[in-house]
């Protein structure tokens, strides 16, 4: 079945579903629709949902069975992709998949989130075809604004939330495994508050000759702002901004001593031994379930190549905070406000200086002890013969919050490619027997779920 699936996902790789560019707003909904033919031919009920938010990409609905006496378990995954031209550096065109010798396809979308979608799909085809039935109720949802924010994500599927029956658990299959070599299971997300510093001048951009050492310069004022914001150590020097982290309980702090990680690895992939703590247990704690500050850019700010002697009349500093359980994204921005209004009053400075925040998420943590994760590190272990890494990432997918609070079930990540894939990257790839031990995953799963009932 491998070659059939290869050749689903190649034509799932040949629409172009850029959502970040409205040019390819067409080949979207094309691939939507075939997303939709494809499980309406399984014999499940599909809907394409309108964006609420006008001009974005439709969302696609499904479900098949209604067995009261079944659990309904969701899936949801993404068919929209990052700008990819083979003028970015590919070695082959990004939307023809390849298949190479050393056991991989390469294309955009292979691994982020067109793999996903074919082993899924590919899950029910089987059952279907080999036991005439799926054990469980499933319900589809997949969004084609992903990889631009999930613009209309949420408005659109709490108002059409009534399509589907009560829900007990979703599957996320929208990320990684944590190295190459072993499954994970994502268990945590960390949360947003990215904040703007704005500080303004003179009426326009001025020539450093000219007013250097006679006027208060913007650039200098945030500077000041931005060096009092972490210590040399890394922690974040806002009042308040720890007060309401969750202390690291025991058996969390055990399964840190199981992750497959190796920091010698870690340095090599930076390129630098920058880490603040050289030990791997702490490290990973940074990464994964401690709150950062990172400073972004400085926009209005010369940064081109050669000099320019100009002095700016405004730049907004970008800064975001990463959140962690029982963190509040509003609450931080109020007190990240309120800590840089008490730095500007002691500037003593006559530049006006702003904050707001531009981006709010919450912050994800599951229960690996709930019957999701323990039917999935049984599947896993089946098929794969490891114990998956469980996974509490640093990044944020603010919908799995949303979507446990809308459907009022607890929600895992099942990633399907590896580490290296590249997702975001030139010549992004999946391993093909990733893609077919998802497939086996998928099914195991859903069996070992269906002797819960």
């Amino acid at each position: 079945m491998s070659n059939e699936m290869i050749n689903f996902l190649s034509t799932l790789i040949s629409y172009p579903s850029i959502s970040s560019n409205p040019n390819n707003s067409q080949d979207s909904k094309n691939l939507a629709n075939f997303i939709i033919d494809s499980y309406t031919n399984l014999g499940f009920k599909m809907e394409l949902i309108d964006n609420l938010i006008e001009g974005k990409n439709p969302l696609i609905f499904g479900k098949f069975g209604d067995d009261p006496n079944k659990k309904t378990i969701m899936f949801y995954s993404h068919y929209d992709v990052q700008p990819a031209s083979i003028q970015d550096g590919w070695d082959t065109e990004p939307f023809d998949l390849i298949e190479k010798s050393d056991g991989y396809v390469y294309a955009r979308g292979a691994s982020d989130d067109k793999g996903p979608i074919t082993a899924t799909y590919f899950a029910m085809k089987e059952l279907l075809e080999t036991t005439s039935d799926i054990p469980v109720n499933i319900a589809i949802l997949y969004e084609g604004e992903e990889e631009s924010s999930s613009h209309g994500f949420e408005q659109t599927v709490y108002k059409n939330k009534s399509f589907f029956s009560d829900i007990d658990g979703i599957l996320i299959l929208d990320t990684s495994w944590f190295t190459d070599h072993r499954p994970s299971l994502d268990y945590g997300l960390r949360g947003l508050t990215y904040m703007a510093i704005n500080v303004s001048g003179p009426n326009k951009d001025q020539h450093s000759g000219l007013v250097g050492g006679t006027i208060r310069e913007p650039m200098s004022d945030l500077i000041s702002i931005l060096s009092k914001l972490i210590d040399s150590d890394g922690n974040v020097q806002v009042d308040g901004f720890y007060d309401d982290v969750l202390p690291l309980s025991d058996a969390e702090n055990e399964l840190y001593d199981k992750i497959d990680f190796n920091i010698n690895d870690y340095v090599s992939y930076l390129g630098r031994n920058s880490l603040f703590q050289q030990n791997s247990k702490t490290t990973l704690m940074n990464m994964w379930r401690n709150p950062s500050l990172s400073i972004h850019g400085i926009q209005g700010a010369f940064s081109g190549s050669g000099s320019k002697t100009v002095v700016p009349a405004s730049v907004t500093g970008k800064v975001s905070m990463r959140l962690v359980p029982n963190q509040d994204p509003k609450t931080i921005s109020e007190i990240f406000i309120a800590y840089v209004n008490k730095i500007v009053e002691n500037m003593n400075t006559p530049n006006s200086i702003s904050v707001e925040p531009i981006g709010l998420g919450e912050w994800w943590y599951g229960d690996v002890n709930n019957f999701l994760f323990e039917s999935a590190k049984s599947a896993i272990e089946n098929y794969w013969g490891k114990e998956p890494n469980y996974v509490r990432s640093g990044g944020s997918i603010p919908i799995i919050p949303f979507m446990e609070k809308t459907f009022n079930a607890p929600a895992i990540g099942l990633p399907v490619g590896q580490s290296s894939d590249g997702a975001h990257s030139q010549n992004e790839r999946l391993r093909i027997e990733n893609l077919v031990g998802a497939k086996h995953v998928i099914i195991n799963l859903l069996n070992k779920i269906s002797n819960l009932n």
